[in-house]
């Protein structure tokens, strides 16, 4: 802990003057200004890794992810690795739970990432770092983990400082030596990128290495459409301009999805459930290994004409999954994103209505108009028994007992969007008019042939894969 009493006490930033001289000569005079305060964040970054050499040289490090690994997670990994190896370490683990798109595996295998468990693979006496998460383990981001007391390196553009100070004390946190939480930027990737740049790290990548940290720039701005900032789009560039990176990166565009997927869509567009602008589609049972289609199922509802809510819900062998995609543009003209908070509470609301004991979902506003998120909640040993989710689960797009309990959960988000329309008509103000062609685009529990988008081509760079605000945001 800090003097001052803080666990999270990052070291001071450099003057301007300081940080331009290390990174003009990376990203050029008018993107150092253009990034200033985050290149002053990588730049006390740096430093505070090369006067840590000594404690680094000779000893082993372990680099913790979200539970579900995604690409900007394991690109981080990676460049950290190779910056952590450069300043002397022994061995560098990257320490991930599960993987759960198609992309990412696709990633892991084509770049030879090599991931081991988070428990049970650890280096003793290591190390403890985190990237595009934060401290403490074992919750949020990181269900199943167990817990470290002190922590060297964290980088994650995602979470709240203030929510992880708290977070870190009342689990029991003593200390995070170089921490830098809340980065203003659209990934962690380009802020761990320009610090390898930094120590003459980045040339020494391998092609399959900088397109691992180039997808993950990619992946979590959306194609550098939403969230990205002037770093994304250089470091994004200062990776990619080898060929042969170039071609790597196709590779990873070019992902093939399970047959399964197209199953769990099916189920969730014949069974969706529509009331004005909102949109909540049961799925049923999810393979774990599938569980990110619960979160494209939603983006792929939100795209249908009309809607300004969509929620998913399924039951995977973690329990039930809640994935929510929001956008405030038909509510009229936001003013001070008045809408995007306004969509937040109802959303949280229909949650809490159909939940009970949830105290809110994990999201994140996506400027200027999306909230995207998700909430988990336990399944009771007898609903764990009774459904043989131990024992594998049930049939993918079956009509069991799991898609009826989903089918009533969608139910009760409905009447509670009634009950919230009675109690607040201010907050429902422009999502229970029906809309001129939602009802003929998707009926209740009606026939839309299938859930493709963009006549039925799957749109590669614009699904969550794993963004932190479904997976790593699940509320335990």
């Amino acid at each position: 802990m800090s003097r001052a009493g803080r666990i999270l006490s990052p070291p001071r930033p450099a003057g301007p003057h300081v940080v331009r001289r290390l990174f003009q000569g990376i990203v050029g005079k008018r993107r150092t200004m253009e990034n200033l305060p985050v290149l002053a964040q990588a730049q006390s970054a740096y430093m505070g890794l090369k006067r840590s050499a000594k404690a680094i040289r000779g000893r082993g490090a372990n680099i913790f992810t979200q539970w579900v690994g995604d690409p900007d997670a394991l690109g981080s990994a990676v460049v950290l690795s190779a910056i952590l190896r450069e300043l002397g370490a022994e061995e560098v683990r990257i320490l991930t739970g599960s993987l759960g798109h198609p992309q990412n595996r696709n990633l892991v295998a084509r770049c030879g990432i090599v991931l081991q468990d988070p428990n049970r693979d650890r280096l003793r006496g290591g190390l403890h770092c985190m990237v595009d998460t934060s401290p403490p383990l074992g919750i949020l981001a990181t269900p199943g983990v167990e817990p470290v007391k002190d922590y060297f390196f964290v980088a994650d553009h995602h979470a709240d400082p203030a929510e992880v100070e708290e977070n870190c004390r009342a689990k029991g946190v003593r200390r995070v030596r170089l921490p830098f939480v809340g980065l203003a930027v659209g990934s962690t990737s380009a802020f761990m990128a320009v610090i390898a740049a930094a120590f003459d790290v980045l040339d020494k990548l391998t092609p399959a290495e900088k397109a691992a940290a180039a997808l993950g720039i990619y992946t979590d701005t959306s194609a550098l459409l939403h969230g990205a900032t002037p770093l994304d789009f250089k470091m994004f560039e200062v990776l990619t301009r080898a060929e042969e990176t170039q071609e790597i990166l196709d590779e990873l565009r070019d992902y093939r999805v399970p047959p399964e997927w197209y199953a769990y869509r099916a189920s969730a567009f014949r069974n969706q459930e529509v009331t004005g602008a909102v949109r909540v589609a049961p799925v049923g049972f999810v393979r774990d290994a599938h569980r990110d289609v619960i979160a494209e199922i939603a983006n792929e509802l939100l795209r249908v004409e009309g809607t300004s809510i969509a929620i998913t819900i399924a039951v995977t062998a973690r329990g039930v999954e809640a994935s929510v995609r929001a956008d405030s543009r038909l509510l009229g003209q936001d003013q001070e994103g008045q809408h995007q908070h306004r969509i937040v509470r109802v959303i949280a609301y229909l949650l809490e209505s159909a939940f009970p004991g949830l105290s809110g979902f994990r999201h994140e506003r996506r400027p200027p108009h999306r909230v995207e998120g998700g909430a988990c909640v336990p399944l009771t040993p007898d609903q764990r028994t009774e459904w043989r989710l131990d024992n594998g689960g049930g049939r993918v797009g079956g009509n069991g007992p799991i898609l009826a309990y989903c089918q009533e959960l969608a139910r009760q988000l409905v009447a509670a969007l009634r009950e919230m329309e009675t109690l607040k008509p201010e907050e429902m103000q422009g999502l229970l008019e029906v809309v001129a062609g939602a009802e003929a685009a998707a009926p209740r529990n009606g026939r839309q042939e299938n859930g493709k988008h963009e006549n039925g081509k799957q749109d590669n760079w614009k699904h969550d894969n794993g963004r932190e605000s479904d997976r790593g945001k699940k509320k335990d």
